[in-house]
């Protein structure tokens, strides 16, 4: 005796039946099966747009942090432009120490007189 085995059917069965079903209904039907659809892929799709890894609202985020960064690190490079500079007057410079002296820290030279005026 033959062993019986179950068919199976195609994968889209179900939607070829269904596209089966719409050709025999009338227009009015199709337009409004074909209505319903494309507003849930509009639908489907603004909510895609809205939410998840690469949204609207993640992007403008993301792109307002990379602004962010890159102006810290102009900052950061000016100001290490700046501390090189510096630190290249105060190794070889000895009258820029003398004015640091001076104004930071109101050292003076010996047998020297410093007059200061209210206010400064």
């Amino acid at each position: 005796m033959p062993r019986r085995t179950r068919s199976r059917g195609h994968l889209l069965a179900p939607a070829g039946s269904l596209f089966r079903r719409l050709t025999d209904t009338s227009a009015r039907v199709r337009r409004k099966v074909v209505r319903v659809t494309l507003w849930v892929v509009g639908i489907l799709f603004v909510y895609s747009l809205m939410s998840g890894e690469y949204s609207i609202p993640n992007i403008v985020r993301l792109k307002l942090e990379k602004e962010s960064l890159i102006r810290a690190n102009r900052e950061l490079a000016v100001e290490l432009v700046d501390a090189t500079w510096e630190r290249e007057l105060l190794l070889h410079d000895p009258i820029y120490i003398e004015h640091i002296a001076r104004a930071r820290y109101h050292l003076a030279r010996p047998n020297e007189t410093i007059y200061r005026y209210r206010g400064q």
